[in-house]
């Protein structure tokens, strides 16, 4: 039984990670301390988890029964945190993305590797079925030798839309990173680094504030050229307005020599019609996925399947790909 703690409800990702730890049955959700934003969650996802609550994360980690942590705190906040974290020998699962900096990628990956402890960043797109099938259609052949793929990796609502919650540090660049972009791409980059199988070699990409007004950008576009010769289009953003039924649109198109698969949600779903429609996710394997993956490699003493250095190297491409909006010009990788 491994005990979790779980610092920060800043990233509304907290609630649903919470939730699935307490119900693993190799783990324990021991811990929640109050950091960041949204602290009145906090305390009161503590206290019905029947879970201990910490005011701080310097309190959380001195608890000596703690092994492992989920940091769900504001991104400018992840270096600072993650490698107190790894200074106190527990092993961490940390959202994405990694850093704000390619370098604080860098300070994180040599803390972890010091310590002696596992480090996993969540991107949720590899462990979604239609994708997992997917990818091994690929992988055998199946549809031939891989050529194209369009993605829309997420188009979400936008999280200050999130009632009960307080998102307002998603719209400061200095503490997000960037905005619908930064929040939403890297699954998208970390499913074409994977299904593909190989390394981009060139990006452009147009990004920015076209749909809200928001001070940070709301949606992107990147165009990826891999090293294979594959081309890769991707979508991302915070695409989808308040009365729109779908809270998080995945989907996927993969053309190869011999065939074609067409992917047109990643989730599960119902709709309810009430006073208005409303889509419901009657499951998320990815969430659980990504939890048995973190605690399956502290049991095992394996790597995790996406460690630092695929999130440093995740953070690099969205890096390039604003470099490109910024300067409107192809950036090599």
């Amino acid at each position: 039984m491994i005990n979790v703690g779980i610092i920060s409800y800043a990233h509304p990702h907290a609630l649903r990670y919470g939730k699935t730890f307490a119900s693993n049955p190799k783990a324990k959700l021991y811990a929640i301390s109050g950091d960041g934003a949204n602290t009145d969650v906090a305390i009161a996802e503590a206290q019905k988890m029947k879970a201990k609550f910490y005011s701080n994360y310097e309190s959380l980690l001195k608890d000596e029964k703690v092994d492992a942590v989920y940091i769900a705190i504001e991104t400018y906040r992840h270096k600072e945190i993650a490698i107190r974290a790894a200074e106190e020998g527990k092993h961490i699962l940390l959202e994405k993305p990694i850093a704000l900096t390619l370098e604080d990628a860098d300070e994180i990956i040599r803390a972890v590797k010091k310590a002696g402890v596992k480090l996993m960043v969540p991107f949720n797109l590899r462990f979604t079925v239609p994708l997992k099938k997917a990818k091994a259609m690929i992988d055998s052949g199946e549809i031939g030798n891989l050529e194209y793929i369009y993605a829309i990796s997420e188009y979400v609502k936008p999280p200050i839309f999130l009632e009960g919650l307080d998102m307002s540090w998603f719209l400061d660049k200095n503490k997000s990173g960037g905005g619908g972009f930064m929040d939403t791409a890297p699954h998208g980059i970390d499913s074409l680094l994977w299904l593909i199988n190989d390394e981009p070699k060139s990006i452009y990409a147009n990004i920015g504030p076209k749909i809200f007004g928001f001070p940070v950008d709301d949606i992107g576009t990147a165009v990826l050229e891999f090293k294979n010769g594959v081309v890769a289009v991707l979508n991302a953003g915070w695409a989808n307005p308040k009365g729109y039924s779908y809270g998080l649109e995945i989907k996927y198109y993969l053309l190869g020599k011999e065939g074609f698969l067409d992917i047109r949600t990643a989730y599960p779903d119902f709709t309810v019609y009430q006073d208005k429609a409303e889509k419901i996710y009657w499951e998320r394997a990815d969430v659980s996925g990504i939890v048995n993956s973190f605690l399956n490699s502290i049991i095992e003493d394996k790597d995790p399947p996406i460690t630092g250095e695929m999130a440093k190297k995740n953070l690099k491409i969205i890096l390039a790909a604003y470099e490109s909006s910024k300067t409107g010009k192809i950036i090599k990788l």
